[in-house]
């Protein structure tokens, strides 16, 4: 595989674990929305030379967040995870097309 090859698929991947961790806070927030103390977390990205490198900090909002803001930002982050994860089923498939048709 080349290193462009590589580079995509490190990406998607760095993408998929960031949206996964984001997934996991976001149902933290919901689960722990009652609990006595618990303070609300999110998911910030720092950037770090060439990379980006997710992060769980405390969340700051002033004002509450409803249940229905934290379901709708589930459901996006699990929407987007979908895409990422199809983009690299498809990216595979162009992989494995390209190189089972060189064989002809």
């Amino acid at each position: 595989m080349s290193i462009a090859a590589t580079s995509v698929i490190d990406q998607i991947a760095a993408s998929l674990s960031a949206k996964s961790l984001e997934h996991q806070v976001i149902a933290s927030n919901i689960a722990n929305r009652d609990t006595e103390g618990y303070q609300r977390l999110k998911v910030e990205f720092e950037r770090v030379f060439d990379s980006v490198t997710p992060r769980i900090v405390p969340e700051t909002t002033a004002s509450p967040i409803s249940t229905e803001e934290d379901m709708l930002a589930l459901s996006t982050n699990a929407g987007s995870y979908q895409s990422l994860a199809r983009s690299l089923s498809r990216y595979f498939s162009l992989i494995n097309i390209i190189t089972t048709s060189n064989r002809g």
